[in-house]
């Protein structure tokens, strides 16, 4: 027969269906399996505890805490994150129809719920980490810690400096203050005309709403100022922070993306264990590097699973001495970048570790291992290419030539205070080689060195090796790809919430959506085990 096909029932037709809601979803689609996972025995205390926390006698009945983590954790793995895109999920998606059971929240509670609810959001994040280790998804061998800028829900637009925003608080407390001053003349005249005290007549609607604008303006601003006041603090030994926050998310600050961009962000920590890539512990914060966070993690990593990872590797922004040392003292074999302006890399090359290696032990080098040596962006020779003789205390270059020590003293890191020991070249000027080592010969080559350095040289000889650059290579791949699933699998490159506490229990979400994404992955080890 010519023509084309048409459909066999009309939309206008009014048709009895006799499909069941649970025919429409295949037996295997991951959708089931969230729903198994989330009512199993595994979650049934945190839930517990949860709807414990709900009044029921009164108002209208909530939706059940189960019913709306399970729509944020489905909806996320299928890439809808906003309150508004899960709620028409709710009308028009098969199977979130089917998780819910024809359940439909509206937006304003889908948007309320993540916000006021971190606490239990960490329980459950705990109690998947919980499923992964008895399905032996978690070993604990080696965890890889690395951290990334996520956009915050604010724009460039919205950061000013500390003179503005001053200046634009002066003139909103100026204009509360003129309104104030207008109702209680108004009340006066209004007493004076009738003769009597006259009861307090309450703002107009539209007062109501300029009041209310200007002390929300009011709040940000101060909130503001404050931020900058407390990076100022936190700082003030190190450095000199620049005065600029966000009005829209005043906790979100100004740091330079991977594209060089410079916009309000987050800094949103991971570490991952590479037995199967499962997010042990999580973080943001608002620090523009990653020095000092590498302690806190391991120790939610303890936290979250009862014990230390044998082995931790970073990158040489974690690179800082109180952190190795505490690795040494909580017996974590560490695989940690040397820190330098070499960047990530910061392991020489061959010829460059022969060259050093050269210098170590005490031999003259030629012109060849002397090129080899590493070098800063000025041409100048790093500190490593310096040996240290313990006995008579002082450095040797790679020429031979005593450094002696030259005074001490102390210095502020961001880490705390550094106790330097200072060592200064004395053949610095008739040197042949000074072009490539001192910005000044006539003053000589200075080297320092703290209380960490023993830790630090012990780090570098562990990466000078093939077994050390094997361990670190396990970053690539395990932490670093989760950072890449989190912003092109799940589609997450911007936070929806604002304020730090609101953002950190988003993000804890999301880690516990890829967790549970690993989970569906290796179904037939979790299924046995719920």
């Amino acid at each position: 027969m010519a023509g084309f096909r048409r459909p066999e029932v009309p939309r206008e037709q009014l048709v009895l269906w006799a499909q069941r809601l649970d025919d429409a979803i295949p037996f295997d689609h991951p959708v089931r399996h969230v729903d198994q996972l989330l009512n199993s025995e595994a979650f049934a205390e945190t839930f517990r505890q949860w709807e414990g926390e709900y009044v029921l006698l009164e108002g209208k009945p909530p939706y059940p805490p189960r019913d709306l983590a399970a729509l944020y954790i489905y909806g996320m793995l299928v890439r809808i994150r906003s309150s508004r895109q899960l709620e028409a999920a709710c009308y028009n998606r098969i199977d979130v129809l089917w998780l819910l059971s024809g359940q439909k929240p509206d937006h304003s509670t889908l948007a309320g719920f993540v916000g006021e609810h971190g606490e239990h959001l960490r329980k459950l994040f705990r109690d998947v980490l919980y499923v992964a280790g008895r399905a032996g998804l978690v070993k604990l061998e080696h965890v890889a810690v690395d951290g990334t800028k996520l956009e915050a829900d604010a724009g460039r637009k919205s950061v000013h400096d500390e003179q503005y925003l001053a200046r634009q608080l002066a003139r909103i407390d100026q204009q509360l203050a003129e309104m104030e001053a207008q109702w209680d003349a108004n009340e006066k005249r209004e007493t004076d005309l009738f003769g009597q005290q006259v009861p307090w007549t309450p703002p107009s609607p539209t007062d109501k709403k300029r009041l209310a604008k200007l002390q929300r303006q009011q709040e940000r601003l101060e909130e503001a100022l404050g931020e900058i006041q407390r990076r100022r603090h936190e700082a003030a030994q190190y450095s000199d922070p620049k005065p600029v926050a966000s009005v829209t998310d005043p906790p979100a600050r100004v740091m330079r993306d991977k594209e060089d961009r410079l916009k309000p962000n987050y800094n949103a920590q991971l570490a991952v264990d590479t037995a199967e890539g499962v997010i042990v512990a999580e973080d943001v914060n608002d620090q523009a590097d990653d020095s000092g966070q590498l302690v806190p993690m391991l120790e939610q990593v303890e936290d979250n699973c009862g014990r230390l990872p044998g082995e931790v590797s970073a990158d040489s922004q974690y690179n800082t001495g109180p952190d190795l040392a505490a690795l040494e003292d909580k017996q974590v074999e560490g695989y940690v970048s040397p820190s330098g302006t070499r960047g990530a890399g910061s392991v020489p090359s061959s010829a460059a570790a022969q060259a050093i290696a050269a210098v170590q032990a005490g031999q003259v080098l030629n012109d060849e291992q002397w090129n080899a040596l590493p070098k800063d962006k000025y041409g100048r020779i790093y500190k490593e290419a310096f040996r240290y003789d313990a006995e008579r205390n002082v450095y040797i270059c790679p020429t031979g030539d005593t450094l002696p020590r030259d005074g001490s003293g102390r210095k502020a890191r961001k880490w705390g205070q550094a106790v330097c020991q200072r060592y200064r070249g004395i053949a610095c000027a008739g040197c042949e080689r000074a072009g490539s080592c001192c910005r000044d010969p006539a003053k000589g080559r200075t080297v320092t060195r703290d209380q960490y350095e023993p830790q630090r040289e012990r780090m570098r000889e562990r990466m000078k090796s093939a077994e050390g650059q094997q361990h670190y290579r396990l970053r690539s791949q395990t932490v670093e790809p989760r950072f890449g699933h989190i912003k092109r699998g799940l589609g997450v490159r911007r936070f929806l919430r604002r304020g730090l506490e609101k953002v950190r229990t988003e993000w804890r979400l999301i880690c516990t959506v890829v967790n549970i994404g690993v989970l569906l992955k290796h179904w037939g080890k979790v299924s046995v085990v719920l």
